[in-house]
């Protein structure tokens, strides 16, 4: 009997490392299966919260299940049963919560999953079957089970990731060499986007001026990663396409010249260098240097657009593009080939005139919301010109332009007499900058904030989202704030002058946007301001 008991110990752990470790996998899918990204939120948020109760459980359980044992082996076992049953209640809880970006089980991550429980299972049943029936196997059993528990992410991170190396590396081989082979025989013209923000409406802008020479394939979504962008290409790059327009993620040196050196583009567009990802950069210099690596990539008679108005992307079109180049800026600038001129917000859309050095001129009626978009819009002009279409037909081209998801789309409820600005995604200084522009200046009865703050900022992190909240005393006339990074929001707005009434603050997306369903009446204008904390929720 006792070794029954300890083989239900031992299931009730495998099951609790279960639920364990399908959060622990969602942050490591996430963030792209980078141990140290893992173990980083492990350091600040809910991991450990989690699986140290579960192994708590495990191992008290356990040594009741033994002392029992040792005078009723009938109540040991009864003991271990419901040891069972409260782990399965608990994994069920993780597994089936509300997930914003919910977890793919692709074959790397079923192949992670399975053998962490393999390993885990493993140790285990040795353990049962050492310990045999001696009456303190159940204690060791959930001491065991217990200790699995609390070094899940270590296992998952180092271990077990590291004993599938070898079989990704051949899958990411033949993955490449077929998305290779691909583009050898579509020969598209090939556009790379980066920059610390703006890269995807950009792509968004840059694919609907390019239909004008034929049809544009944009990667999809933020398959922005070296494996994503060549899904994009072995799931989407048809013959048909005469243009892929590639975007470009990076979060250290070296990653935006990895993708170069997969779609080898003839144009490149950097967006701007920020501090977007400062955590992961350490530095606006590494961040240039990183960037700029698109600029090395352009051949001599390539094309390379960026902005006049930053002494950063000037410096890395003046120093390290080969290639033709042309400058934008959102206004008039000595630097710039094109630029915009009477920007102003109407009927939904942002207006302005797009202006040649030339001095050719063109109205863009873009749908797309704010000043900031007019440098997104201004990117994809430049490329057009520069593949020698005509402004006018760039122009109508930009205006068919739609809003990509989360990234200040307007959601209009008429009969609630409510619009919500989704600016939901990634948010960062500059972006978020702008999106209270846009909030400020959207007629409306209330403006009403919701944000959980900025993320991946570094030391930075605390002063940004204080700086966030002092410019959104000015503009917000609710905000309601999620978690640590929220609160710092709060106290830029309390310090630049907010009524602590106007404020509301809540540890988790789920009670805040219970508040915002209560506050919210007809007239008022939601912004919502990044969501990426509460990713892993």
């Amino acid at each position: 009997m006792t070794v029954l008991a300890s083989a239900l110990i031992a299931l009730g752990a495998l099951i609790a490392l279960g639920g364990a470790s399908h959060l622990l996998l969602h942050v490591f899918q996430q963030e792209h299966y980078e141990a140290r990204r893992l173990y980083l939120w492990i350091g600040q948020a809910t991991a450990i919260r989690l699986a140290l109760p579960e192994a708590g459980l495990v191992f008290v359980a356990a040594v009741a299940t033994s002392l029992a044992g040792a005078s009723n082996d009938a109540f040991g076992i009864v003991l271990a049963v419901a040891l069972v049953a409260m782990t399965a209640r608990a994994a069920r809880v993780v597994w089936t919560r509300e997930q914003i970006k919910p977890l793919v089980f692709t074959p790397r991550a079923r192949r992670l999953f399975g053998l962490q429980l393999t390993v885990a299972a493993l140790v285990l049943a040795i353990v049962v079957a050492v310990g045999g029936d001696q009456e303190w196997a159940p204690a060791v059993t959930g001491a065991v089970g217990a200790l699995l528990l609390v070094v899940a992410p270590w296992l998952l991170g180092d271990v077990v990731n590291r004993m599938l190396r070898p079989v990704q590396q051949a899958d990411n081989r033949r993955f490449v060499r077929r998305a290779e082979q691909r583009l050898r025989d579509v020969r598209p013209l090939v556009v790379g986007i980066t920059g610390s923000y703006g890269k995807t409406t950009t792509k968004a802008c840059v694919t609907a001026v390019l239909d004008l020479l034929g049809p544009a394939y944009p990667t999809p979504a933020s398959f922005n990663s070296q494996l994503g962008v060549v899904r994009a290409i072995n799931e989407g790059l048809l013959p048909t396409h005469q243009s892929f327009v590639v975007e470009m993620g990076a979060y250290r040196t070296g990653d935006v010249k990895e993708l170069c050196d997969l779609v080898h583009p003839r144009v490149g567009v950097l967006t701007a260098i920020g501090p977007a990802h400062l955590e992961r950069f350490g530095s606006l210099e590494v961040t240039e240097q990183a960037k700029g690596e698109l600029a090395d990539a352009i051949p001599a008679e390539g094309l390379f657009v960026t902005r006049a108005d930053d002494e950063r992307t000037l410096r890395v079109a003046r120093t390290r593009a080969a290639g033709r180049v042309l400058l934008f800026a959102p206004a008039a600038h000595p630097e710039a080939d094109l630029w915009a001129e009477d920007v102003r917000l109407q009927d939904g859309r942002t207006i302005f005139t797009l202006v040649l050095r030339t001095g050719e001129r063109a109205e863009v009626r873009a749908r797309l919301l704010g000043e900031h978009n007019v440098a997104n819009l201004l990117a994809a002009a430049a490329v057009g010109v520069g593949q020698g279409l005509a402004l006018a037909d760039v122009a109508r081209a930009l205006g068919r332009v739609a809003p990509p998801d989360h990234r200040l789309s307007p959601i209009v409820n008429r009969a609630a007499g409510v619009v919500v600005i989704d600016d939901s995604y990634n948010a960062n200084p500059e972006g978020a900058a702008a999106a209270l522009g846009v909030l400020r200046d959207h007629p409306a009865t209330r403006r009403l904030l919701v944000t959980p703050g900025m993320v991946e900022l570094g030391e930075r992190e605390r002063e940004e989202n204080r700086r966030l909240g002092e410019l959104a005393a000015g503009v917000a006339d609710v905000a309601v704030l999620i978690g640590p990074r929220g609160a710092d929001v709060r106290d830029g707005m309390l310090a630049a002058g907010a009524s602590a009434d106007q404020l509301h603050h809540f540890p988790d997306g789920p009670s805040a946007h219970a508040k915002v369903a209560e506050l919210t009446r007809a007239g008022d204008v939601v912004l919502f301001e990044n969501d990426l904390p509460d990713v892993y929720a």
